[in-house]
């Protein structure tokens, strides 16, 4: 199991998700939808700790679709443990067509969008959840691509807890720039303009790494990098054992987590 190289990926994934063009632009949207507050008010700083427990229920009822599709996903895959390099390779020809539509959008059903909306005006933590989860639903075929990317990585792994841990992951990525923009949205806003600007380059640079991961996943290049984190690891603990003192304890700390990782 390549658990670090994919449980990274999945993190840069859900970020990229982010970035994408149906949720960036409208997060201040998104903001005020979850907290019952008009856009100015949030960007005066008001109800700033109710918008970000309100953001970690919209966080929480995302995730709890993604990690879902994940487990039906990944323990479909489960009955296929037979021919796990053929899953791979077939999963991994189709992250590289995903992403290669990230820049060039030539797969109609993926540019499609069906957003869940849903009154919020009252918000609370429940709504906010049901929100979450209508966002999950809605805006799939808008992040369609970077989400299927992970969904057919995690597929191929055959490990349905796994694959959670990867939507999770995934989840993350996407739902921790939401929480730190709710806290600090008047600081954010001028980044998330300027990557407004920038979105047909972000696009691009978006659709480049997914592709990167597919010919990893294609050309094993996945397992190689995990077979370097054990190498180092093992390297780490012998320097741990013969190395100079101050340096010992950190090298054999970072012996374990490459080990870890690589296994």
């Amino acid at each position: 199991m390549n658990s670090a190289p994919g449980i990274l990926g999945s993190l840069l994934a859900g970020l990229l998700s982010f970035l994408s063009p149906c949720v960036l632009p409208l997060i201040p949207v998104y903001l005020s939808f979850i907290s019952g507050e008009s856009v100015s008010n949030i960007r005066e700083g008001k109800a700033r700790l109710q918008l970000f427990f309100r953001s970690l229920f919209f966080v929480l009822g995302f995730t709890a679709v993604f990690v879902l599709l994940s487990l039906l996903f990944g323990g479909g895959m489960q009955l296929a443990g037979a021919i796990p390099i053929i899953i791979t390779r077939i999963a991994g020809g189709l992250v590289i067509l995903l992403g290669i539509n990230i820049i060039f959008d030539f797969i109609p059903f993926l540019r499609t969008e069906q957003r869940g909306h849903t009154d919020m005006k009252n918000a609370g933590p429940v709504k906010a959840f049901l929100f979450g989860m209508l966002f999950a639903a809605g805006w799939t075929p808008c992040i369609g691509p970077i989400l299927s990317s992970i969904l057919f990585y995690a597929a191929s792994s055959g490990n349905a807890l796994y694959a959670a841990l990867l939507l999770a992951m995934y989840s993350l990525g996407l739902g921790l720039p939401f929480l730190l923009v709710g806290l600090f949205f008047d600081k954010a806003e001028p980044i998330l303009n300027w990557f407004k600007q920038h979105m047909k380059a972000v696009k691009i640079i978006s659709g480049i790494l997914i592709i990167i991961f597919g010919i990893l996943m294609l050309t094993s290049g996945l397992a190689a990098i995990s077979r370097g984190f054990l190498k180092l690891g093992f390297a780490l603990e012998e320097y741990s054992k013969t190395g100079i003192t101050p340096f010992k304890q950190i090298a054999g700390f970072l012996a374990r987590w490459f080990q870890y990782q690589g296994g």
